[in-house]
């Protein structure tokens, strides 16, 4: 059965966002109680420990996947060897973003302003997509990014 013919259900992909929102608003606090018995780097490390048990289980499902359907030659093997690069490129930004991140909070930011103003990040994803990948935004996301920008000076003050 397909998303689109799954009536009055929660698509799955806003289901899995809800979950992101919900896991990344913990993630914050959390984060907070932390930096104030470590500092920054020694947050990364045991965050990066942490997810220790969720890569033995990514790793097992990849394998479990991999085993039913075997890669095809040529091509493929391109796009998949251009895809870890992305992919591992993302993994040092994302972990040079949570260093940052962790560091407002150990220099004393609150968790309350840290975690919304950094959520903004989508900005820059914005910002880089419509220069990099020439997408265009209609008049409502304009007005979207303009009040995301006027958010940060809000919340910042």
């Amino acid at each position: 059965m397909t998303e689109e013919s799954r009536p009055h259900k929660l698509p799955l992909w806003l289901f899995w966002s809800l979950a992101s929102i919900v896991l990344w608003g913990v993630w914050g606090l959390v984060s907070k109680i932390a930096s104030e018995g470590v500092d920054a780097y020694v947050n990364q490390l045991l965050y990066t420990v942490g997810l220790a048990p969720l890569m033995v289980f990514v790793g097992w499902t990849v394998s479990r996947k991999s085993r039913g359907n075997p890669p095809e030659p040529g091509k493929l093997r391109q796009d998949r060897a251009r895809g870890i690069f992305w992919a591992f490129l993302t993994g040092i930004l994302g972990g040079v973003g949570n260093l940052a991140f962790f560091q407002a909070l150990v220099k004393g930011g609150k968790a309350s302003v840290v975690a919304p103003v950094t959520a903004l990040f989508p900005m820059v994803t914005v910002i880089l997509a419509l220069v990099f990948l020439k997408e265009r935004l209609g008049r409502v996301q304009w007005v979207g990014l303009g009040l995301a920008f006027v958010a940060i000076y809000l919340l910042s003050a």
